[in-house]
């Protein structure tokens, strides 16, 4: 143990400054005195035997009986690590992945945590543009505790909106065998964005009406920042004004389509994104996360229904809008008895639409556009990672089978049981409540037919 002892005004008393040490206790209970190897500089052994976890603080006494101590608030407080024969264990790296990013704010910002019982060296991303090519990495930097976080490098790298950015995040142990360890390869997209002019729209939340309906077509040629088969997350909208009132039976329907001129209400062949309560959070740019991610083809127009269902009216929460003919209908009245998501009314033609912004994710699961049955099975990490309390797990089955959907344990117990029962395929979204549960590392496993996955999840409480 080396250390840079400064006295002021008065020597440092050799015998009494002493480093005081304890092996696999939480309670100090020996210690060994400092010797002034040159100038400021003093040091000190104590016996290493390995595997152990030591504790430990410093304590300077002066010739006129002046006491320091580190850490500050010794011996109450004490310095700590792990000695071991040889670092076995692997980094773990908690992320939340990018799932999609303007692309007029880019470089987009990567953050993590990873730890590792003797100490993270460094860590650091591999990525790069579309499915091939050379992959590029930078550096993120530790900013507090096990926090690291860093931008993409693209001094010399071109990126276009149409651009998929694949990546993963490795971590490195600071032990000599430098054990180290990588998240998934994830990807994501740039965002959507459609409309930029500034008129005012009553739609979608025309909540000075108890109900109301609205429907938006979107045609292929604006849906220009993803060529590629994607999955829609959130959508978004410029509000001007919130108010604060709730929506209830707010409802989120999405559907590929090949019109191109909207003049009714379109009553089928609708995915259902979002199906609860919902309320206008603020002014400027609002997303809404989807419960169910719609799978968009990317050959096709993209048609859109937002409606609601109260017993009560307040005030518009009015959008930005863009002039358009043919893309928007909607209505709103009051319907005591009646529902904005089912009732056979007449739609009003809007001359203009709401802007609107996509966000998504490319999936290495492509879809074959028919009622969303995926082509191979997949497990997608859960999210948000860490999580409290309430995490959502997807997962897609391209074949009937019996599927598994098991809660482990870090010791490999079985904790909980999500899923135990026949599935047609499809793509299926369940949410995880670890209420019950400690904060801690767990597992999730799904099994079916033959295909069996685990990933790694992280509850923080």
């Amino acid at each position: 143990m080396n250390c840079i002892i400064r006295s002021i005004g008065s020597a440092v008393n050799p015998y009494l400054t002493k480093f005081f040490w304890s092996r696999n206790n939480a309670q100090i209970t020996d210690s060994v005195p400092f010797t002034n190897t040159n100038g400021n500089n003093w040091s000190c052994t104590f016996p290493n035997n390995p595997p152990a976890t030591y504790r430990y603080y410093i304590r300077i006494v002066d010739s006129i009986g002046r006491v320091g101590v580190l850490p500050a608030g010794a011996p109450a407080n004490l310095f700590m690590f792990v000695n071991t024969y040889s670092d076995t264990s692997k980094p773990v790296i908690t992320h939340n992945r990018i799932i999609s990013f303007p692309y007029c704010s880019w470089p987009a910002m990567v953050q993590c945590q990873a730890t590792e019982p003797c100490n993270i060296d460094s860590v650091w991303v591999s990525w790069k543009r579309n499915n091939s090519g050379a992959y590029y990495r930078f550096n993120l930097t530790h900013d507090t505790l096990n926090n690291w976080s860093g931008l993409f490098n693209t001094d010399s790298i071109s990126v276009y909106q149409w651009d998929i950015i694949y990546y993963r995040i490795v971590a490195r142990s600071a032990s000599t065998q430098h054990t180290k360890d990588s998240t998934t390869l994830y990807n994501f997209s740039f965002n959507c964005a459609n409309g930029n002019d500034t008129l005012q729209s009553n739609y979608p939340f025309t909540t000075y009406w108890e109900d109301g309906r609205t429907d938006l077509l979107f045609t292929l040629s604006e849906l220009t920042c993803s060529s590629t088969p994607n999955f829609i997350t959130q959508i978004a909208f410029h509000i001007i004004n919130a108010d604060p009132i709730s929506m209830n039976g707010f409802n989120i329907r999405m559907q590929n389509t090949t019109m191109n001129n909207l003049t009714s209400f379109v009553n089928s062949g609708w995915w259902l994104c979002y199906s609860g309560t919902y309320t206008v959070q603020g002014t400027g740019w609002q997303n809404i996360n989807l419960q169910n991610p719609f799978y968009r083809n990317a050959n096709q127009n993209l048609l859109v229904e937002i409606c609601y269902n109260n017993a009560a009216w307040s005030n518009y929460s009015k959008v930005y809008a863009s002039p358009m003919t043919g893309k928007a209908v909607g209505y709103a009245t009051d319907l005591p008895t009646g529902d904005g998501c089912t009732s056979a009314w007449t739609a009003a033609q809007l001359s203009y639409r709401p802007n609107v912004s996509f966000c998504g994710y490319i999936d290495e699961v492509k879809n074959s556009g028919i009622n969303n049955i995926p082509l191979k099975y997949n497990l997608s990490q859960n999210y948000p990672n860490p999580f409290n309390p309430v995490t959502k797990i997807d997962y897609a089955i391209p074949k009937n089978g019996f599927v598994s959907l098991k809660i482990y344990d870090i010791l490999g117990r079985e904790e909980k049981i999500l899923v135990n029962e026949n599935k047609t395929p499809g793509l299926y979204s369940i949410d995880f409540n670890a209420s019950d549960f400690p904060s801690g590392v767990y597992f999730y496993k799904l099994t079916c037919n033959d295909f069996i996955d685990v990933k790694r999840m992280i509850l923080i409480k």
